[in-house]
């Protein structure tokens, strides 16, 4: 009988073979590994790459799916590939520069499983500066609430589980952009009005360094797309009109999926709707950023700043 999984965990990685060890130790380090699959995109990959994920192939030969992209593609195209590739009914998002406590998956699919309306389950993770470290500040996710996920990544994007099906509400990632697809997808999410639920206890730890595969592109690299995701759903008080200029490269009203330009109406009919809702933000926007700015000249941003990043890094 062929193996059936009952979670799909899907992972993409680009020049990461220092990571690769450690993932496939935590991955089957896992509670739910007998029955979950692995589908892992390798872009553009290295030969040591590619040994070692046929070595970890012929371990679990019913397992794992290697899928090769021959150059480097967004983070959202690797998903979206791996999820077309997906067998299970439940997906996994992980990074392979992450770690996961080895029963998130389990205690995630339970959450699922209590909460049939929920699309998404999500939950706490510990930032860290390297890899293979536990100690760091916690990102206490919040309680889902459709207001306050409609104008924040509240979630993150690191440790989430997705009923596969969602794909058929609201399709998939939004393959343009390159760092930010996971912003965009719980946007999407939200918008829609589909619940999300949150897991009780630590998920894992998430690599937060110049280094790490998710964050090595930095905050400025990553606030063309955010700003064109808040333009698109609406979260108009937060829009920095510095970002406005490189943010009109992507389109707003259509999702790349597969290559395909796909209307956003095709799963947001009420689009238009929504945004004229949401458009007094702009006001708000505009008071924000004149604050910002205020204090930008009188020298206390940095200062602000400072003491935020000092605030973030408390050790739990």
């Amino acid at each position: 009988m062929a193996f059936a999984p009952s979670l799909s965990v899907l992972a993409s990685v680009y020049r990461g073979e220092e990571y690769l060890p450690g993932f496939f130790e935590n991955l089957g380090a896992q509670t739910v590994f007998p029955e979950l699959e692995l589908v892992l995109v390798l872009n553009d990959p290295s030969p040591r790459e590619k040994t070692l994920a046929r070595d970890f192939t012929a371990r679990h030969p019913d397992q794992v799916q290697i899928l090769f992209s021959p150059k480097l593609e967004t983070l959202g195209a690797s998903w979206n590939r791996a999820w077309l590739a997906a067998r299970a009914p439940y997906l996994a998002i992980w990074n392979v520069d992450d770690r996961r406590v080895i029963d998130s998956l389990q205690r995630q699919l339970a959450a699922l499983e209590e909460n049939p309306e929920a699309m998404l389950c999500y939950g706490d993770y510990v930032s860290v500066g390297r890899y293979g470290e536990e100690e760091g500040p916690r990102r206490h996710t919040p309680p889902y609430g459709v207001g306050h996920f409609r104008r924040a990544l509240a979630q993150g994007g690191a440790f989430w589980l997705l009923r596969r099906n969602v794909s058929e509400r609201i399709g998939y990632f939004d393959e343009q952009f390159r760092i930010a697809a996971d912003m965009e997808f719980s946007f999407r999410l939200a918008a829609k009005g589909l619940p999300m639920v949150r897991a009780q206890g630590l998920l894992g730890f998430f690599t937060n360094a110049a280094q790490g595969l998710s964050t090595r592109d930095g905050v400025q690299a990553s606030a063309p797309e955010r700003t064109a995701i808040q333009l698109r759903y609406g979260v108009f008080d937060k829009v920095r009109r510095e970002f406005l200029n490189p943010a009109s490269a992507y389109r707003l009203d259509a999702i790349k999926i597969s290559g395909d330009w796909i209307p956003l109406t095709s799963y947001l009919p009420e689009h238009e709707a929504y945004l004229r809702i949401r458009r007094p933000l702009w006001m708000l926007g505009s008071m924000r950023n004149a604050m910002r700015r205020l204090l930008q000249r009188l020298g206390l941003l940095p200062a602000l700043h400072k003491a935020q990043d000092k605030y973030l890094k408390r050790e739990i």
